[in-house]
């Protein structure tokens, strides 16, 4: 059952539709303005980096001893969003995680079409493998396009000749840019926060109807083998649900280690409500826990039985 703080939220989100003729700037502003409702945890210290030439912020829990790091992929469609708009997100999963949290400003579309995302976030990996302790010390972790992002990434990564991360954090990943027999059908008003109308329009942005089948932006349809452990969270309600499970079940399929959470009455990236909903709270909390457990020193002892 969900939560009244949830249903309360949903019904704020639902009010909150952007118009179709908005403007790319105008859809920035909006999203950022969850930063406004929902501005992240003030204890955690924030700063500007650099990541082989992308530009990053750098969020510190506070008292952080371990050698754990995750490099964090916003959503937004490859369009929208920023630190501001995540700042919530990212801040809380410093603490649940107990480590450093990484956000690349990966350039978005229509200025900067595919594939144009997925080559920063391969960038900003390169580059924090060079402050890291290794692959096995990093986590990738995102929400919605940056969930798709964190497995485009690993796929690209890979194809590079780089080392896979130790796990991966999807947060209502969008897999499927074609939608087909899923987020396009059904009842359109099923998700309080994403429409099909804004997949429509991040398509045309980033993609322009071409390359829908590319595992950049459609890791469903790339190989799957030999990706690290990953845990996958997806609202009852949203729009992307099929997304996760089709991209759950082919990592089982190709012999990989997935956990797949699917939050009851969840719209798309609940996440974004810490910490006024208890769910969202809560799903964050496993997401620090699952990144703990699978990367870092401490995680590799763990593994080993030492």
């Amino acid at each position: 059952m969900p939560s009244r703080e949830l249903e309360r939220f949903k019904q704020v989100l639902a009010e909150a539709v952007m118009p179709e003729d908005a403007t790319v700037q105008e859809r920035r502003a909006a999203y950022d303005e969850l930063g406004d409702l929902f501005p992240g945890d003030a204890a955690v210290k924030r700063s500007q980096i650099d990541l082989a030439g992308v530009p990053a912020w750098r969020f510190d829990p506070p008292d952080d001893q371990s050698d754990r790091a995750v490099l964090y992929f916003h959503g937004g469609g490859y369009a929208i969003g920023s630190t501001k708009s995540h700042t919530m997100i990212v801040t809380r999963l410093a603490q649940e995680a107990g480590c450093t949290v990484f956000f690349p400003e990966y350039r978005l579309a229509p200025e900067h079409p595919f594939p144009a995302a997925v080559e920063d976030c391969v960038a900003a990996y390169g580059g924090l493998l060079d402050k890291a302790g290794g692959p096995g010390t990093i986590a990738f972790a995102g929400d919605s396009a940056g969930g798709g992002l964190v497995f485009a990434t690993m796929l690209k990564a890979r194809d590079d000749g780089l080392p896979l991360p130790a796990c991966g954090v999807a947060f209502s990943p969008w897999c499927d840019t074609e939608g087909e027999g899923t987020w396009r059908a059904g009842d359109p008003d099923r998700d309080a926060f994403l429409s099909v109308e804004e997949m429509e329009y991040f398509i045309a942005a980033y993609l322009d109807g071409e390359n829908l089948h590319h595992p950049y932006v459609a890791p469903h349809h790339g190989d799957l083998a030999g990706l690290p452990p990953i845990l996958i969270q997806v609202g009852s309600t949203e729009l992307l649900l099929d997304d996760s499970k089709t991209l759950a079940s082919g990592l089982k399929a190709a012999g990989g280690t997935v956990r797949l959470e699917i939050e009851e009455g969840a719209p798309h990236v609940w996440h974004h409500l810490t910490p006024d909903v208890p769910e969202a709270n809560a799903a964050l909390a496993r997401a620090g826990t699952f990144i703990t457990e699978h990367a870092g020193s401490s995680a590799a002892k763990k593994v080993a039985g030492r």
